[in-house]
């Protein structure tokens, strides 16, 4: 590997783009799994790497170079090139596969929810600890083998990464069609509960929907599913014992209704996730906001179709 590129070997470059890939799940899994209280693998691969450290360090690190020594510029520098690249690769994440990764739309000052203005901040300070600590202690990794057994280690590398990373894009793949079947089955339950009147808002009634899909394990799926569907036929039992002309045989079949929409909700749901293998489940636990991405997909191109 006697390719440079920016005067560095591109042996040295993919070495530290794995080391920081490492590293990158080491600190994002770490601090969703203490946030969650329970293990989480993060990252877009199963395999314990976040791409886009690796992708960011290396980039930083190679643009950046010249002006390591002044830390005004490369905070600054850090700050516009690590924004750049995350709001590229959300939004091209997005596009191709439907769903969103991250999303910032919660917070002050962000574009498109792809980045805000903390986290750019961040990445500023990120790239002054990239220098002055990260590399020198990556470069001394790379210095601890030969080069020729570090060139078979990264073969075998490249080689488990590039098969989990087409294994990963296809499970992400379907996870488009999954989310677009539980949407539609959402927006048919929400629909029917509005028009019963049983609550003010459809977002009322979406909140309440939401935390379903939170869940992982299948008893705890069950548990959700039958408090709401308890919640729901309690709230219009309430709605009826309000009403000044009591139960009779019109609201018996809107219950008996009811109950019908919530058990075929329940049964349609639980056949959808029966169906999830081990990629996608491992996917939807590490980044359980993806459904987002789908629906901001399909009400684009509704959008479009309107026009």
């Amino acid at each position: 590997m006697d390719y440079k590129i920016a005067g560095i070997s591109l042996y040295y470059i993919i070495s530290w783009f794995f080391i920081y890939s490492f590293l990158g799940w080491a600190w994002e899994s770490a601090y969703v799994s203490i946030k969650n209280k329970k293990l989480v693998n993060r990252g877009f691969i199963n395999g314990p790497l976040c791409t886009i450290y690796g992708a960011g360090a290396v980039t930083i690190y190679l643009l950046l170079r010249p002006f390591e020594k002044n830390l005004a510029l490369l905070y600054l520098g850090g700050v516009i090139t690590a924004t750049a690249l995350e709001y590229v690769t959300g939004w091209i994440m997005e596009t191709v596969f439907h769903t969103r990764w991250w999303d910032y739309s919660n917070k002050k000052f962000n574009l498109h929810g792809y980045i805000s203005l903390a986290s750019s901040l961040l990445w500023g300070a990120f790239s002054i600890l990239l220098f002055k600590l990260l590399q020198p202690f990556v470069s001394w990794i790379t210095s601890l083998y030969p080069q020729s057994i570090g060139e078979v280690i990264l073969a075998v590398v490249s080689v488990l990464y590039g098969i989990d990373f087409g294994i990963s894009a296809y499970t992400a793949f379907g996870l488009s069609k999954t989310f677009g079947k539980v949407e539609d089955m959402l927006e048919e339950l929400i629909s029917y509960m509005e028009n019963s009147r049983l609550y003010e808002t459809r977002e009322e009634i979406r909140e309440k929907l939401e935390g379903i899909r939170g869940s992982i394990k299948q008893r705890e799926l069950l548990e959700r599913l039958s408090a709401r569907r308890e919640e729901f036929i309690g709230r219009f039992e309430s709605v009826i014992a309000e009403s000044p002309f009591g139960e009779n045989s019109f609201y018996n079949a809107k219950r008996q209704e009811l109950e019908q929409r919530l058990d075929d909700f329940s049964g349609k749901y639980m056949e959808i996730r029966s169906k999830q293998n081990v990629f996608i489940r491992r996917m939807v636990h590490a980044y359980p906001n993806l459904k987002n991405g789908f629906k901001r997909y399909r009400e684009k191109h509704q959008d479009k179709r309107t026009r």
